[in-house]
């Protein structure tokens, strides 16, 4: 609302209005020669992730430190293995619950007998395939999966039982053909449509001898590459996944770009140290000389000359157990370390923090060391590093996993092994609904079973949590679990008819224990416990 003066008045609006100047804006003190982040052009920002490229690779082949980084996301957030629970919504289909329970196990040994055939070559599980493709997506930043269809005479001479594989290319082969640099919708390997969406991709296939400098200087033609479009009507022909950091990104960025210096410059700093230690080690030790005469005995037995007659000697080798004998006028200095400084752990150490950080998990996890935690923060850190764990494995099953998972089932469906009920709607009418699946990890593991296990429990009691999730969280199916559970009922009802008096101390050694080794079961025992005492 307007303000008014005495006389009703509407104020005029104030333009000079003094406002407190603000540093974060203005090229004074400490920030004064901060202009912010230097701008590159299209061709600027290429060749800077392909150097980038280069050394997140050294580093993830070379680096312990980076390789460790790798391993522990990858092994935490795929491990074994994403494997498919398909849940298909009965009720949306217009089938009965046993249907869809028949449907999804038909499903599931459809999509396992081509996970065994996954990869174009015939070398990898299609679980294997999901550990290349997140390990290249955190060193060079990016997945690069082609969606094969295999003739039928090369499927049949294979042996396979599907056409649909998977080809994993380097994602340094994804460039931009020299001769469309100026094209404004090609950008690093790319053909974007108006609408900023991928429409193809073009793959470096460079002839035969061709070294790797022509790789990466851009200077193949659009002939030395094949172009791929990126889908065919709804199936994908091209998986090239990275993570979306900023707006109107074309290309993925390494996880260790942020601090890429301190994983290169802690890995120099502990060579060198290492390095120094070891010529310590070796001890040498430096003899003077009064007038460059050797002593007589030494002399006599190496049959050396007058030293005053030779040029004086710079050496530059050390070795084990070396003996240097000194010219006129040196001064000897025994060779000793006193390196690492005492301060030397805490650095490492922090530096070690920081890379850690910039991962997005905690330092234990990164250095494998656990002796300075306890249980909660222990478990505080595990659950921070979780969330990244569970992000990179709900990203791999929604934008890899579940659309291949839908190629495998449609196939299945045209060559008539996926038969669906009578009167239930057509797979391509309701294809979203048919291919619903449900991603499974392997466990996240337990630092104290039984106090995860408790909890689980008292969850599942006060109806804040289900028994799917429960058993997901280990690495389970849960109607998978409960059908091997009536079998194993039978089987130990049998075993107890059997041998009555082992089943029977089996039967009791198995009930929820109580105090004193009594089971839970057992109220009249507990009683005359209670009386006797």
């Amino acid at each position: 609302m307007p303000l008014f003066d005495a006389a009703g008045r509407p104020l005029p609006a104030s333009r000079d209005i003094p406002r407190a100047s603000r540093d974060a804006g203005a090229f004074r003190g400490s920030l004064s020669g901060w202009r912010g982040p230097q701008v590159s052009s299209r061709l600027g920002v290429a060749r800077e992730r392909e150097v980038m490229q280069r050394r997140a690779a050294d580093l993830a082949a070379n680096d312990w430190a980076a390789n460790a980084t790798v391993d522990t996301i990858t092994g935490n957030a795929v491990g074994t293995g994403l494997l498919p629970k398909p849940a298909l919504p009965a009720e949306r289909l217009g089938i009965a619950p046993e249907q869809a329970r028949a449907v999804s196990a038909d499903m599931e040994w459809i999509f396992a007998a081509w996970m065994r055939e996954a990869d174009v070559r015939g070398r990898c599980h299609f679980f294997d395939l999901q550990t290349l493709g997140l390990r290249s997506v955190l060193a060079l930043g990016e997945l690069l999966h082609v969606a094969v269809m295999l003739p039928e005479a090369e499927r049949r001479a294979c042996g396979r039982r599907y056409s649909l594989a998977l080809q994993a290319l380097s994602p340094t082969r994804l460039q931009t053909p020299a001769d469309l640099s100026a094209d404004p919708l090609v950008r690093d390997g790319i053909r974007f449509t108006e609408w900023g969406r991928p429409a193809g991709y073009y793959i470096a296939c460079p002839p035969a001898g061709t070294g790797d400098t022509t790789m990466t200087t851009a200077t193949l033609f659009s002939s030395d590459f094949r172009y791929l479009p990126a889908r065919c009507g709804h199936r994908r022909n091209v998986f090239h996944l990275f993570r979306m950091e900023e707006d109107e990104q074309d290309r993925g960025v390494s996880t260790f770009a942020k601090a890429i210096g301190l994983f290169r410059n802690l890995s120099d700093v502990l060579h060198f140290e290492l390095f120094a230690q070891v010529i310590a080690a070796s001890f040498p030790v430096f003899i003077a000389t009064e007038e460059g005469q050797l002593p007589g005995g030494v002399q006599e037995a190496f049959g050396a000359r007058d030293r005053r007659d030779e040029p004086p000697q710079y050496l530059q080798k050390i070795e084990e157990g070396q003996i240097w004998y000194g010219e006129p006028n040196q001064k000897p200095y025994v060779l000793e370390s006193k390196r690492p400084s005492a301060n030397f752990a805490t650095f490492v150490e922090i530096v070690q923090r920081g890379m850690a950080a910039a991962q997005g998990i905690p330092y234990e996890s990164l250095t494998k060391d656990f002796s300075k935690t306890n249980y909660s923060s222990m478990r505080a850190a595990l659950n921070e590093a979780w969330k990244v764990y569970n992000f990179y494995r709900q990203w791999l099953a929604r934008d890899y996993c579940q659309p291949v998972y839908e190629m495998v089932l449609e196939e299945a469906f045209l060559r008539g092994e996926l038969a669906l009920p009578p009167g239930a709607p057509d797979f391509y009418e309701a294809r979203e609904l048919w291919c619903n699946a449900d991603w499974i990890g392997p466990a996240r593991g337990f630092i104290d079973p039984v106090k995860e296990v408790s909890a689980t429990v008292l969850a599942l009691e006060n109806r804040l949590m289900t028994y799917g999730e429960a058993w997901a969280q280990r690495g389970g199916d849960f109607e998978e679990g409960m059908e091997t559970l009536l079998l194993e009922s039978a089987l130990l009802r049998r075993v107890r008819e059997a041998i009555p008096g082992r089943a029977a101390g089996s039967e009791a050694a198995a009930a929820t224990p109580g105090r004193g080794g009594q089971t839970a079961n057992a109220p009249e025992q507990r009683e005359e416990e209670k009386v006797d005492g």
